[in-house]
């Protein structure tokens, strides 16, 4: 069966297992999957589902910028093809199984297909409130292009302003950047917590930075407030809004940035951890529950997973990733095989955000703005990002 183990033709002692990878998700950390078993199975054969028919990599933490600046697509998002050597895209319109050995899928025909594997990893990422913030359905890049502009005619239209709901980085970004090309548009920034940038290490300094900024920006910032039941993004005719607490803000563009959660678009409720719904993996990333035979393994990465994998994450959870395929490749099981992931909470890991393309925050050395801002401010760090990890120039 090709999509099983194959021995490829070399000398007796020199005999090497050629293994069938499926990478279900073609985000930034299912590309990052691709990368670490092609290092470390040179000859091993790679299909990656996507649902829809994205065939780019998607920078999440550009959508906010992106929302402003539609014509930064042509940068950020790159080819697929320029960030992987031998793995074959197949785009899909449903996954509906995935076990140990074997994924079954609803093609872009609506036929049912079944790829047998050796290993699977899934790396499916997260679900937003926000279909701008974060797209679940994989849309082209001229669609995506498309939304994007579509959002800039609208805050360049508005007459009662944009609300922001929800004031963690993506919320807090997403109105800088708005505040910052748009600064006769009125904008309202909304969080429940009191402090903003939740998960952030050292909030309070990280608040009070971003506090500073925003105001510059005129940015009106509400906090330890909500609007009960607005769960969805909004444009179109002005509407008053009526926080919990009885505040009436005016908005005719509205973006929710809260509600995300693990996106796991197939069956695995056996699977799935009880606090946060995201796959529930080990020390090596993987999901025994789905996969329990050793020799079938199936390995989970990123936002899909009990932990989360954004930003400082990634980095820990590929190179444990890459120590169990290793491990696999050597003995044909995943058993005995190291557990190199330790997770740590965001708030044990550095903080870095942008506020438009002029302000930024980070916490190393200590809380500042001036670092942050040269470190992201300017291209949000993806000619870095590209450059490090595919030796893409853009």
């Amino acid at each position: 069966c090709t999509f099983c183990f194959q021995l490829s033709l070399q000398p007796a002692n020199k005999q090497q297992k050629m293994v069938k990878y499926v990478v279900i998700g073609a985000g930034w950390l299912g590309v990052r999957a691709v990368r670490a078993i092609e290092v470390k199975s040179p000859s091993a054969e790679i299909v990656v589902l996507e649902i829809g028919s994205k065939d780019y990599v998607d920078v999440n933490i550009a959508n906010p910028r992106l929302a402003v600046d539609p014509d930064f697509v042509d940068v950020v998002y790159q080819p697929l093809s320029k960030a992987w050597s031998r793995a074959k895209l197949m785009n899909a319109k449903e996954i509906k199984k995935v076990t140990g050995g074997e994924v079954v899928f609803i093609d872009t025909d609506g036929v049912e297909q079944t790829l047998e594997a050796g290993g699977v990893i899934v790396a499916t990422g997260s679900v937003q409130s926000s279909p701008l913030m974060k797209d679940s359905h994989g849309k082209s890049k001229e669609e995506r292009k498309e939304q994007f502009t579509a959002f800039r005619e609208a805050v360049k239209n508005s007459k009662a302003g944009v609300l922001v709901v929800g004031g963690g980085t993506t919320g807090v970004e997403l109105i800088a950047e708005v505040a910052t090309d748009f600064p006769d548009v009125k904008c309202t920034l909304i969080n429940k917590p009191e402090l903003l940038l939740r998960g952030s290490t050292k909030r309070l300094a990280m608040h009070k930075i971003a506090m500073k900024q925003l105001t510059k920006l005129r940015v009106k910032v509400v906090t330890g407030d909500y609007i009960e039941d607005l769960k969805t993004d909004y444009v179109g005719e002005p509407k008053t809004f009526t926080t919990k607490k009885g505040l009436e803000i005016d908005a005719d563009v509205v973006v929710v940035c809260v509600g995300g959660h693990p996106n796991v678009p197939f069956p695995a409720a056996g699977a799935l951890c009880a606090d946060t719904k995201g796959l529930s993996i080990d020390a090596a990333m993987l999901c025994e529950t789905l996969g329990p035979d050793p020799s079938k393994p199936v390995w989970a990465v990123g936002d899909c997973t009990m932990y989360g994998g954004r930003g400082m994450f990634a980095d820990p959870q590929i190179a444990a990733l890459s120590a169990s395929i290793l491990h696999f490749e050597k003995t044909g099981s995943t058993k005995a095989g190291p557990m190199k992931y330790k997770h740590k909470s965001g708030e044990q890991l550095p903080s870095l955000i942008s506020l438009g393309r002029r302000g930024g925050a980070i916490t190393m050395p200590f809380p500042n703005a001036m670092l942050g801002k040269a470190l992201k401010a300017k291209d949000l760090g993806v000619a870095y990002m590209y450059n490090k990890e595919f030796k893409i120039k853009v």
